[in-house]
């Protein structure tokens, strides 16, 4: 045998399969075996298999490169997939066993509850791996019994016939040999591939850091091309970027007559009447083409059927394209005929006889002009709601002391509710100056006064400097008092410009307002002056020691003006600017301005404000923030990337870099709470939640013309009808969710749609609920209180956002035991417990990445746990509604980061920190715009 050559090793793909229905949610599948690529026997490192909606209990691994000719014992164990807990060994003695064969693919298919494998051998061409020849081979099966511990017996091995046993021998150890020299090659390499990383970090750090506080404008010529809508944005020619809010919004035509949306303008183009106005603001209604369509359009144009893979792939670009319409909403109706727009719905309340899709719906609801976000619509909670609210609670507490509550806080928001509303933040707005006068801080909210409120009245006014302009600002003033002789100062700026009769931001043609830039100069600058002039309430004046809250890029001038113009005179040298970004999509820029003329500053400060060849108040603001927080932790760190910082990502970065960066995810109102909400049809707490939530959903089936069936899943969408809100991946699965094929899971569901927005979605709304009459919901308009019905009704919240900086939706279910099937992304990560951490702590099901695919795949174990494993979902409905989401616990992280920036330098003008000024004096003097 001397003379024969040994077999040089090479490897050969193998691909582990068993059929099992053994899991439990949050549970896997591995294989686990006496190879380093099946762990070594170690559960730790065991290889994981995967499975589908469509091909379970079939569980299949990657190919896994062995050892041709060299027998691997194997066996299948069930443990969470975070490999933590004990696992579970399949219930048999002994092992598999497989000999790997060279240039065939080796497939082991398996059953958890038998011990022997079906061996097949083919191409590995035939499952798309790559071959290591291209000669045609042919098929053969092995057939591996497991065996008994001890026992010698090997399954039937397909290996070289003149090979001596001997050689093998020797061949193992030249493998073992080589295969130990390669581990510690690949250490060597792996540490030192760490350090190089550790080092780069670093040095990127240092780079982002002296870009930032040096005004080098490194972003001015990015354009990230994993960003869609910056690429879009790039396009466009100069005529079409003189927007406050550009980015998220992006070209599309509407083509008259037809109703149809979503054809992307050819850049350069200039698109239809009352486009220009309409990238991204707030409050836009859609493109002045669509005025005019009314129902003959919608009669006109093609009802959509959301099947699987309906429409062709397109491009990024073209994707992007199609995000235009943010908030897109149907045409308004004169008044003799119908309600304003965006008041439809789709109920088919006691209807008996077979839906159709109405040519003239009826239409219910609230308006929903200049509406972007239905937390707009969200109900807040009186003050004495509140305080009884959070009376005895475990929850909607604080827990850390502040140790500065002696300095006043100024919220300066473009938007406050109930006074001025289109989105979230003048939710948030509103609940800020509730909870930090609450907590005992002096509070100011500062806002522009768009049309006269109830209750102001005039207390001053002063002057300001824009354009080269004196400008004559007035201040108007209403106090909300709380207990204990706390309250709130709400303050609202009148001047040149800021009221209209249309929406905040947009007329009510979707056009922005061509002085916006003035209008929020405006604000900023009489709200930097209000502590300093202005006698409020009898108390005195602020000071010039407060904590700015500027918020969003409308208020992004607070800190530009703070490092720029007050701190160089020695003004508010004791104060400190918090910058917080509730949506970094929307920027705030401007072309076309000289950025010193208008805004009184000098070139150091116009160098930090310009991004190309445009201001842009957010790079501004991020620049020169003493502090800047984002609306949920994982949003901070999604803006420091280039697919989602909109091409700040580099100041956002630096600002991480320099330890001044944080996230707090957003609280929810104390309405939110099943156990005293008005609205639904039965109270319940965490106690009583099942017999609660069985009534209410009872109740929901009735209303909105459901079959009233305690055993179907009743799932839940409520949103804008958006690209951004994933409304399209959703619409692709109606069918297979509706479609009953045997497997006790699909088919054995209801649905309930809620929403507005682009034609398109709307039409697949009313598609679906004619299609699956009593099953599916179509309800195209918004309710606030059906809201609240449904949050308590359903058993599955859907949220298949693309993009969500914080979300509050995911928040309201859970206090409901309702659980959220979520996109993994932004707010919703840090708000969601996924199933994969085991049923005892989950709260929801997180969606990662966001596919049609992977939908089906968590809805159909959320479904099956629902249907099927009923304990199981008890137990993450009692985990959900004893999380706390409400204002007390994100105040508490408010309060840390106002403590930490009062104890940290300020920032200068030369853009570095420098220590704070010792002057503790009366500086009111400087208060009057003199420089």
């Amino acid at each position: 045998m001397s003379g024969i050559t040994p077999i040089a090793p090479s490897s050969a793909p193998t691909v582990f399969k068993v059929r099992c229905q053994s899991t439990r949610p949050g549970e896997a599948v591995f294989v686990v075996g006496g190879h380093e690529a099946l762990g070594s026997w170690s559960t730790a490192m065991a290889l994981p298999l995967t499975t589908s909606a469509d091909t379970f209990p079939e569980w299949q691994s990657s190919a896994i490169p062995l050892i041709a000719g060299m027998m691997v014992e194997y066996k299948f164990v069930i443990q969470r997939e975070d490999r933590q807990g004990s696992p579970q060994w399949q219930n048999f003695q002994g092992n598999y066993r497989v000999t790997p064969v060279a240039g065939k693919l080796i497939q082991a298919a398996s059953d958890w509850d038998k011990a022997f494998a079906e061996i097949t051998t083919s191409l590995p061409e035939t499952v798309q791996t790559r071959a290591e020849g291209k000669a045609k081979g042919t098929k053969g099966t092995q057939r591996s019994e497991g065996t008994g511990i001890g026992d010698k017996a090997e399954a039937d091995k397909v290996e070289p016939a003149d090979v001596a046993s001997e050689d093998k021998a020797a061949d193992k150890a030249t493998i073992d040999k080589a295969a130990a020299d390669k581990a510690a090659a690949d250490k060597a390499a792996a540490d030192k591939a760490a350090a190089d990383k550790a080092a780069a970090k670093h040095e990127k750090e240092e780079i982002l850091l002296k870009m930032a506080e040096s005004s080098v404008d490194k972003a001015a010529a990015e354009v990230a091309s994993d960003c869609p809508l910056a690429v879009t944005l790039a396009d466009r020619p100069m005529s079409r970027r003189n927007f406050s809010q550009s980015l998220m919004t992006l070209d599309v035509d509407d083509i008259p007559g037809t109703g149809t949306q979503g054809t992307p303008s050819t850049p350069g183009t200039q698109g239809t009447k009352g486009t220009q106005g309409t990238q991204g603001t707030q409050d836009t209604k859609g493109t002045q083409g669509t005025q005019g369509t009314g129902d003959e359009a919608a009669k006109a144009s093609p009802k959509m059927s959301p099947k699987e893979d309906a429409s062709p792939r397109k491009s990024p670009k073209a994707e992007a394209q199609d995000v235009e319409s943010k908030d897109r909403e149907e045409p308004a109706k004169t008044e003799s005929t119908e309600v304003p727009e965006g008041d439809a719905s789709q109920t088919p309340n006691e209807i008996e006889e077979p839906l159709k899709v109405p040519e003239e719906p009826e239409r219910r609801g609230v308006s929903l002009r200049h509406i972007t976000s239905f937390s707009a619509l969200a109900e807040i909670a009186p003050a004495e709601a509140k305080a009884e609210h959070r009376k005895g609670k475990k929850v909607a507490q604080s827990h850390y002391d502040p140790y500065n509550l002696n300095v006043p806080v100024v919220v300066v928001t473009s938007e406050v509710a109930p006074f001025s509303k289109t989105g979230g933040l003048g939710m948030v707005a509103a609940s800020y100056g509730f909870e930090f006068a609450r907590n005992g801080h002096r509070t100011m909210v500062v806002a522009p006064k768009y049309k006269h409120y109830e209750g102001l009245r005039y207390i001053g006014e002063t002057r300001v400097r824009v354009n080269d302009q004196e400008e004559n600002v007035k201040y108007f003033y209403l106090r909300k008092d709380l207990e204990e002789g706390k309250g709130t100062d709400f303050l609202f700026i009148e001047g040149r410009g800021i009221e209209r009769d249309g929406g905040l931001y947009n007329d009510n043609d979707g056009c922005e307002y061509p002085d916006n830039l003035h209008r929020f100069t405006l604000l900023c600058l009489a709200a930097m002056e209000a502590p300093l002039v202005l006698d409020i309430n009898g108390q005195g004046r602020y000071g010039d020691k407060v904590t700015f809250l500027a918020n969003d890029w409308q208020a992004g001038l607070v800190p530009v003006y703070m490092c720029y113009k007050y701190r160089r005179h020695n003004c508010y040298s004791q104060a400190r600017v918090i910058y917080v970004i509730h949506n970094l999509g929307y920027q705030g820029q401007y072309y076309g301005y000289d950025a010193c003329r208008f805004l009184g500053l000098d070139e150091k400060a116009a160098f930090d404000l310009v991004l190309g060849n445009c201001i842009n108040l957010s790079k501004g603001a991020l620049i020169c923030a003493d502090r800047v927080i984002t609306v949920s932790p994982n949003y901070s760190k999604e803006i420091q990337t280039s697919a989602g910082g909109f091409n700040l990502q580099d100041f956002v970065s630096a600002k991480a870099a320099s330890l001044r960066l944080a996230g707090i995810l957003n609280g929810i109102d104390d309405c939110w709470d099943p156990l005293e909400d008005a609205d639904i049809a039965a109270n319940f707490s965490v106690e009583n939640f099942e017999q609660g939530k069985a009534e209410n959903k009872a109740h929901l089936q009735k209303l909105l013309g459901l079959e009233v069936n305690p055993d179907l899943c009743m799932i839940g969408f409520v949103g804008r009808l958006t690209w951004q809100k994933g409304i399209d991946v959703l619409a692709s699965v109606i069918s297979w969710l509706m479609q009953d094929t045997g497997n006790g899971v699909t088919g054995h569901v209801q649905l309930i749609l809620m929403g507005n927005g682009e034609k398109q979605y709307s039409e697949a709304l009313r598609w679906a609920e004619t299609s699956y009459k009593g099953r599916v919901c179509g309800y195209v308009g918004f309710d606030p209180k059906v809201e609240h019905q449904m949050m308590a009704g359903c058993d599955l919240l859907l949220m298949p956002s693309r993009y969500e900086p914080c979300g509050l939706p995911q928040m309201y279910s859970q206090m409901y035991g309702t659980l959220p099937v979520v996109h993994a992304t932004g707010g919703l990560v840090d708000s969601v417990k996924d199933i994969s951490s085991g049923v005892q702590s989950a709260t929801g099901f997180l969606v990662q990445p966001l596919s049609s695919d992977k939908l089906k795949e968590m809805l159909f174990q959320a479904v099956e746990l629902n249907l099927k494993r009923k304990e199981d979902f008890h137990t993450m409905q009692r985990s959900a509604m004893l999380s706390d989401y409400y204002w007390p616990k994100a105040m508490d992280e408010y309060e840390r980061q106002i403590d930490v920036v009062l104890y940290e330098p300020p920032k200068s003008d030369d853009g570095h920190l420098r220590p704070s000024h010792v002057g503790w004096g009366d500086q009111m003097a400087v208060g009057q715009d003199q420089w």
